[in-house]
């Protein structure tokens, strides 16, 4: 099948993916995220770290300016602000395995995307790329990064890809975006400062993400509301929050409440 990882590309896959997995900087990491691509024919890569931000980021930037991505693309993501507005993209936050956009499917179902996802189609099926293998990578603190290739081997062919080589990219995902969490200057709540939370305090400030109301907390916990409000200041204290919804808004990044509402 056109697409099919061959066992000398899927070795060469995992050299490159070896070395990634031990590459000091962003620098090394690199290469081998370009030689991954070259291993399953490719023709273009894209990242990018944090996708609730649609801000200009320096190194993605430089990136996708030297794997060739044109200003127009870059304009589109920068300017229009991409990452939140396309279903692609969008897509990334509710899934958690690679997955293949095939980007001939609008043309041929007649469906009407948005229109900064058909300006980016348009350019991109000029460029002879059509179809998109996506890693999402979900990451500590209610981060979604994800990295992306592209190139002229189709829906089916990308689909092959993935059935043969799915965990090595999603491996390499994983590990292109713990060399850029490596970088200088990172610093947040450790698992430490996590840990002095009590399990009292924990289920004042589940049941307050909840939407329960100090009162209502102190009856389902069967404490009185002052017992409450103890917990929950404890709580914005420890996690070093300005106040309780910001509090709610860090322990629901960092996992500590669960799913909530529907």
């Amino acid at each position: 099948m056109d697409g099919e990882v061959k066992p000398l590309a899927m070795r060469r896959l995992r050299q490159h993916l070896a070395a990634l997995r031990g590459a000091a900087g962003l620098d090394a990491a690199i290469p081998e995220l370009e030689g991954i691509a070259a291993a399953i024919g490719a023709a273009k890569t894209a990242w990018a770290p944090d996708l609730s931000r649609p801000y200009f980021d320096p190194l993605m930037d430089a990136f996708h300016r030297r794997q060739g991505w044109p200003d127009e693309i870059m304009r589109i993501w920068w300017n229009d602000h991409a990452t939140l507005k396309m279903p692609f993209y969008i897509r990334c936050r509710f899934e958690h395995l690679p997955f293949v956009t095939d980007l001939l499917a609008p043309a041929r179902h007649g469906a009407l995307p948005p229109p900064e996802q058909r300006r980016a189609t348009t350019i991109v099926l000029a460029m002879g790329l059509t179809a998109m293998i996506t890693v999402p990578v979900h990451l500590p603190r209610g981060q979604v990064a994800m990295v992306t290739w592209a190139g002229g081997f189709g829906a089916d062919g990308a689909a092959a890809i993935v059935a043969g080589a799915g965990p090595e990219l999603l491996a390499c995902g994983h590990f292109f975006m713990h060399v850029l969490r490596r970088r200088p200057g990172r610093r947040g709540l450790t698992s430490e400062d996590l840990s002095r939370l009590t399990p009292r305090e924990w289920e004042c400030l589940r049941l307050t993400a909840q939407g329960y109301r100090e009162r209502e907390v102190a009856e389902l916990s069967g404490v009185s509301a002052t017992t409450v409000r103890f917990h929950l200041d404890n709580v914005v204290r420890k996690l070093g929050a300005a106040n309780r919804a910001h509090a709610v808004a860090l322990a629901a990044q960092l996992g500590m409440l669960g799913p909530i509402g529907a």
